[in-house]
């Protein structure tokens, strides 16, 4: 019998290149390797002892009889134990030889070099030492992107989390021992922190949820929010509240950042209808800086992936993209349903979100009667698209290495803004 949804067939190949050489090694997979998880655990089951570098291709192939098929090409760095079929890559098939010639381009992000994960290890056993702890066996991997590594870690003191980023996202690991220490339920606690080299060990808070409770979840958003409003005088963080937004509006509008004829982008048709929106969202993004409520610590990407619950206490991951805003721009109950359940949500989901948005504005409502402030969180709805979409925009596209990755994705925020949902 099948599991639910469709199952998985994935032709991994495992690319290693050293001095001029090169050595593939081909296998099937029903595990994801998007993200670089099973992907060393694949390698090691076929005897390639080896550890990640980077994704060099990946290809979705389609779903063929309830079997999605995809192709991933990885590059990995091989442990002395591993028995490789070394070939100049010069006498590489074309299709081989491209990637390997990508392979051999030295990256930028420094997890993706040799070397770096002895060094990350080392620093992690060492830290797990200072807690009286030691490492169970080989960390496993649930990222390993452009954008940060992240590694589930068993010791004898229970499952920690390892993470690392790149440099423009090191505020990171500036403000989250400062969440986890003075706003409860904002982060994990901080075991250690790296800010040189942009490490954070993270105890474990729970698991992330399916479907979490709503309402709570919106309380303690809003908790969370207001407690930090005392605390930010003390803290650096960009302002990305309203007038930032609006700042950038024009260029989100362009036809540079619509992506107008090309794969993917707007039509013309569809973003005249974006741009004829424009006096409304001016409207609203002022309606917005002239509100009663303060500006909070903003998380910019908040999602049901980005919190876990324990004991029913939530804690929110992943302070990337922290700043100051306006709390409303980023309080859609809609994101902690999952990204696919947002655009088909029936009545009874649809109930649950008002719910929960009561929930929410009510530990708002010695600010402004709750009719006001149901009004500018409809707004904030709205615009919070435009905020989500300004996180890749000015924060991701051009930062990454590979560019090509993120191109475009920021136009799901955006296309949502002309395929509003009915209230």
């Amino acid at each position: 019998m099948s599991g639910p949804g469709p199952r998985r067939k994935t032709t991994l190949h495992l690319l290693f290149c050293e001095d001029g050489q090169a050595a593939l090694h081909i296998l099937t997979t029903d595990q994801t390797s998007y993200f670089g998880a099973n992907v060393a655990e694949a390698a090691r089951a076929a005897g390639l002892p080896s550890t990640l570098l980077r994704r060099i291709h990946f290809h979705h192939a389609g779903e063929v009889e309830g079997v999605r098929r995809a192709e991933s090409v990885w590059q990995l760095e091989a442990d002395g134990d591993a028995q490789l079929d070394w070939r100049p890559v010069s006498e590489l098939p074309p299709r081989h030889r491209a990637w390997a010639e990508a392979a051999l381009i030295p990256a930028r992000t420094p997890w993706m070099r040799p070397g770096w994960h002895a060094g990350a290890l080392a620093w992690l056993d060492a830290e797990l030492a200072a807690q009286g702890w030691t490492r169970q066996g080989q960390p496993t991997v649930l990222k390993h992107w452009q954008i940060s590594v992240l590694w589930r870690v068993e010791t004898t003191g229970g499952r920690v989390y390892f993470k690392g980023v790149p440099d423009f996202f090191r505020r990171e690991v500036e403000v989250t021992p400062l969440l986890a220490c003075e706003l409860t339920g904002a982060a994990p606690p901080v075991l250690a922190a790296d800010t040189r080299r942009g490490l954070l060990l993270l105890a474990d808070t729970g698991e992330e949820q399916s479907a979490p409770d709503l309402n709570a979840l919106m309380r303690h958003l809003a908790r969370v929010q207001r407690a930090s409003i005392p605390l930010l005088g003390g803290w650096t963080l960009r302002d990305r509240g309203p007038e930032y937004v609006l700042g950038w509006l024009e260029h989100l509008l362009s036809d540079e950042a619509l992506l107008i004829g090309q794969a993917g982008g707007f039509t013309p048709e569809a973003a005249e209808g974006l741009r004829g929106q424009r006096p409304q969202l001016e409207a609203a993004l002022r309606r917005l800086m002239t509100s009663p409520l303060p500006r909070t610590l903003g998380h910019g990407d908040l999602h049901g992936g980005n919190v876990v619950e324990r004991d029913g206490r939530f804690t929110f991951l992943d302070w990337s993209d922290v700043c100051l805003t306006h709390p409303f721009l980023d309080a859609n109950p809609a994101y902690f349903l999952g990204f696919e359940a947002m655009d088909q949500l029936g009545a009874s989901q649809r109930r649950a979100l008002a719910a929960a948005t009561d929930a929410y504005l009510d530990a708002w409502s010695d600010l402004a009667p709750l009719p006001e402030l149901r009004a500018l969180f409809n707004d904030a709805l709205t615009l919070g698209e435009l905020f989500r979409a300004l996180g890749y925009v000015d924060g991701i596209q051009g930062a990454v290495e590979d560019q090509t990755e993120w191109r475009g994705v920021h136009l799901e925020h955006l296309r949502r803004l002309v395929a509003q949902p009915e209230g």
